[in-house]
């Protein structure tokens, strides 16, 4: 008798479903939005960006310039470089460059990613159509369907609403990572410039070298033809002037290479660059504050690239969570069915079915704690990666800071002793052709001349490079 009355019941329930009122169907949805605010509640925590320990001001920064609300890192790299050639290099890069395009697809599929990750918050609707046909004991049958199915699986726990807060944050740490990407461009192929600037320099240098060495070569053969100097002040005279030759070979080699390195930069096959400014007619870095430690935080696109991805570990979290929990999806379909094509769309054909569905996990075996142990994991990792990368963005400007003073230092300690260099070799030379002193002194002060040019036209080039290398290290760069 029992087994009779629940069929009875299960079968007006099936095919005699009940109507809702508008005012049941909107209780319903309130219950439903009501059990996901508490629910989510329960299982994830709103996220709070981490504390860190950010210092009062950056090390190396000078006493003029802490406190100071602006910030070198907020300008645009436009108002920095005043070498239109320069200019030119850098727009073209952040159009062409590879690696600036390859960022910019990474953003692409990041959104696309977003937009599978929301999907299944509203319902998914299918149409479907079929046709079996078979053939027993010499009996021809066939089956026509076509319906309309809808589901939705309801968010009751936040599952679907936290792996799209992790595929949002996804997408904003792609983002970064392109302005990142193009920030790298713009500090690259300005060190490339000015590298090309220095060997240029370098190598006007060592040709006026070569120059004074092969009529100092003249000169020595001369003397020695006539008695006055000996055959080992040849020899010398013959080395300087390889040497010389050596040296500018050396240097036209690393200025082709680093050409291509730079075409690379500007996504050109490679080629030679044009030049602009000389690095003696490049203004020098001016004095601007760094600005506050903390606003480093919001502004450097390494940082703010590890806190979303903090925020999207911190929401699969949550996600993981979520396994412990009955999953309830609501289902139906409506259409028609018929052994007869002709009689498909008829009224005696119309099929359909609703009803909830649910899934409650019972035993796996300790793989839904194991998720939810891996993604905490994932956070604890995703956290020490945030906080790394401050202090390094800390370290960063403080090295840089530190390099801005001392190369300004050795600049200035550098053209003084190039001035004395100078005057030395000069006065070397006039002793020697007056046969006060001998070959080997003069040589000997007119190498350290050379040395000590170059290595001033090095220390002009690091100067303007760790300029931008501070420039970046502040978060500029990228606008």
């Amino acid at each position: 008798m029992r087994a009779s009355s629940f069929m009875h019941r299960f079968r007006r329930s099936c095919f005699n479903p009940p109507s809702f009122e508008p005012r049941a169907i909107l209780a319903i949805l309130g219950f439903e939005a009501l059990a996901v605010l508490l629910a989510g509640a329960c299982i994830s925590a709103p996220y709070h960006r981490p504390d860190v320990s950010i210092p009062p001001t950056f090390r190396g920064e000078s006493s003029s310039s802490a406190g100071n609300a602006g910030s070198l890192g907020e300008l645009h790299w436009q108002d920095l470089i005043h070498d239109e050639q320069l200019a030119k290099l850098i727009e073209e890069a952040l159009s062409h460059n590879f690696d600036a395009q390859i960022a910019a697809a990474r953003v692409l599929q990041a959104g696309a990613q977003l937009t599978i990750a929301r999907a299944p918050l509203f319902p998914q609707v299918d149409v479907q159509a079929s046709y079996v046909g078979s053939r027993l004991l010499a009996v021809d049958t066939g089956a026509t369907n076509l319906s309309l199915s809808l589901g939705w699986q309801l968010d009751l726990w936040g599952q679907i609403r936290n792996l799209s807060v992790a595929a949002r944050a996804n997408l904003f740490a792609n983002e970064e990572a392109r302005r990142g990407v193009l920030q790298t461009v713009v500090s690259d192929v300005a060190a490339g410039y000015f590298l090309l600037g220095d060997f240029d320099l370098e190598r006007e240098i060592t040709r006026q070298a070569l120059e004074l060495r092969e009529d100092s070569l003249a000169l020595v053969k001369l003397r020695v033809d006539n008695g006055y100097s000996s055959e080992l002040d040849l020899r010398q005279a013959e080395v300087l002037v390889e040497s010389a030759r050596t040296d500018l070979t050396n240097i036209e080699l690393q200025i082709e290479q680093t050409e291509d390195q730079v075409d690379v930069l500007l996504g050109r096959n490679p080629g030679p660059i044009a030049r602009g400014r000389s690095p003696l007619e490049q203004a020098l870095p001016p004095k601007l504050a760094p600005g506050l430690p903390s606003a480093l935080l919001d502004r450097r696109p390494d940082i703010r690239e590890a806190e979303q991805q903090l925020i999207a570990s911190h929401a699969q979290v949550a996600v993981a969570k979520a396994e412990y929990f009955p999953a309830l999806a609501l289902t139906s379909s409506a259409g028609f069915e018929s052994s007869a094509l002709h009689n498909l769309l008829s009224g005696a054909s119309s099929v359909w079915s609703i009803g909830p569905a649910v899934a409650q996990p019972l035993f796996h075996a300790g793989s839904i704690r194991a998720g939810v142990r891996s993604a905490q994991a994932l956070q604890e990792q995703a956290l020490l990666s945030y906080e790394s990368t401050v202090q390094q963005a800390f370290r960063e400007v403080a090295d840089a800071l530190v390099a801005s003073r001392k190369l300004a230092d050795l600049r200035i300690q550098q053209e003084q002793l190039v001035e004395s260099l100078r005057s030395a070799a000069e006065l070397a030379d006039l002793r020697y052709q007056g046969g006060v002193d001998s070959y080997l002194e003069y040589l000997d002060s007119e190498r350290q001349l050379l040395d000590a040019q170059l290595l001033l036209v090095q220390i002009r080039r690091q100067e303007m490079t760790n300029f931008i290398t501070l420039y970046v290290a502040l978060g500029g760069g990228w606008q």
